[in-house]
């Protein structure tokens, strides 16, 4: 079984690891639009929706229409914009507008997914029945989605490069929903785009705070003019999120953290200003690495890591790993470690779909709550009443 899961992890985290040591500098999208939101509309002629958390997208609402605008949206990006005029009736909009900007008429009936992320928002709004099409059959834990790709109602469009474009055509989305890694991403927009289908981008991923990346739930929602219902749902989970948080405010031990699996002698350590880092503090622990900041999992010699998380009083996301015996077949020397001979090795992989996707990258991201309680429960035992895990388990 391990070694199964092996061979899955390493085609898929290779590929992750690759694209993250790309460092985008600079880049510039399609040269035949102006992504720019228009200057001439008054600001007392609309109204910002209100965004919290989430830093990557803005969304402000015309009697009208409304404009979306994604910024930044894959890694190292800089001053890079997307916007989009949703609307339901483009009769009534001004040329300037229909020139200048990506036009997608609401509400969407069929659409396009790349991610799980995208899957889960669509599930918390009740409209996975929308999605024609997916990209990563055996990464998608939502059962609805699964059987209906299994009855071949919902069609697998490939990746990137590998991309059926003439699938996408046949299925006539309303839209593809797409994230970028870094700026080769542009490509395929153009391609698709030139097809006459809209692509929208998605940069939840790139969000440092759990509840950053959950409100892109409110940027999915406006494809569907769901807004209010995105904001009910939103707001119920944070406020519990933040009554879970306030649960350890005044808890004086905080037990060191270390994360993450080396690959090939090289272990990629995620930055203390992430979601997962976040999560961790919100939880009442330190994270070994909080103090290093930087946009991509930055690559460390084990040595290094070997001499800094050894006496680190939790391990947690440890790969694939489904036992401490997993863990020390990775390496010898793992055996010495003190959340290894303490048994304090704690895995996000307790839901795992029967081809070894994971569910806590889907479900997890509208769930932060759920994530967060699960932490406190390791971090903190018994500070909690009710003690059980979900995403997470302890490993033996």
């Amino acid at each position: 079984m391990f070694s199964k899961a092996m061979q899955f992890f390493k085609m898929n985290f290779l590929t992750e690891i690759i694209s993250l040591l790309f460092l985008v500098t600079s880049c510039q999208p399609r040269q035949d639009k102006d992504f720019s939101i228009p200057r001439k509309e008054s600001v007392s002629e609309s109204e910002l929706i209100e965004v919290k958390y989430a830093k990557g997208f803005t969304i402000r609402q015309y009697p009208a229409y409304k404009i979306l605008e994604v910024h930044d949206p894959w890694q190292g990006a800089k001053g890079i914009s997307f916007s989009y005029i949703l609307a339901p009736d483009f009769k009534a909009l001004p040329d300037s507008l229909l020139r200048q900007h990506i036009l997608v008429r609401t509400p969407v009936d069929r659409i396009i997914c790349t991610s799980t992320t995208h899957i889960a928002f669509l599930e918390s709004l009740q409209k996975t029945g929308s999605i024609v099409g997916i990209s990563g059959t055996g990464l998608i834990s939502n059962q609805q989605v699964r059987e209906k790709l299994e009855d071949g109602l919902i069609a697998d469009i490939g990746y990137e490069r590998s991309m059926n474009l003439e699938s996408l055509v046949l299925l006539k989305p309303d839209l593809i929903m797409m994230y970028g890694i870094e700026s080769e991403v542009t490509a395929y927009i153009k391609k698709i785009s030139d097809l006459g289908i809209p692509v929208i981008m998605n940069g939840d991923y790139l969000e440092q705070t759990p509840l950053g990346k959950f409100e892109w739930i409110k940027f999915v929602a406006s494809f569907y003019n769901l807004e209010n219902e995105a904001s009910i749902i939103f707001d119920s989970i944070t406020i519990q999120y933040n009554l879970l948080k306030q649960k350890i405010e005044f808890t004086s031990n905080r037990p060191t953290v270390m994360t993450g699996m080396p690959w090939k002698d090289v272990w990629y350590i995620s930055a203390g200003n992430t979601v997962l880092s976040n999560f961790i503090k919100d939880a009442g622990g330190q994270y070994l690495w909080e103090d290093l900041v930087s946009s991509v999992a930055t690559p460390m010699d084990i040595e290094n890591v070997f001499n800094k998380a050894g006496k680190a009083d939790y391990w947690i996301n440890s790969g694939i790993a489904e036992s401490l015996s997993d863990i020390q077949e990775t390496d010898e020397r793992f055996r010495y470690f003190s959340p290894v001979i303490r048994r304090k090795v704690y895995n996000n992989n307790a839901r795992l779909n029967p081809d070894g996707g994971n569910d806590f990258w889907e479900s997890g991201v509208t769930q932060p709550h759920v994530v967060l309680k699960d932490l406190i429960n390791i971090f903190h035992p018994g500070l909690i009443s009710d003690s059980s895990l979900v995403f997470y388990k302890k490993l033996n």
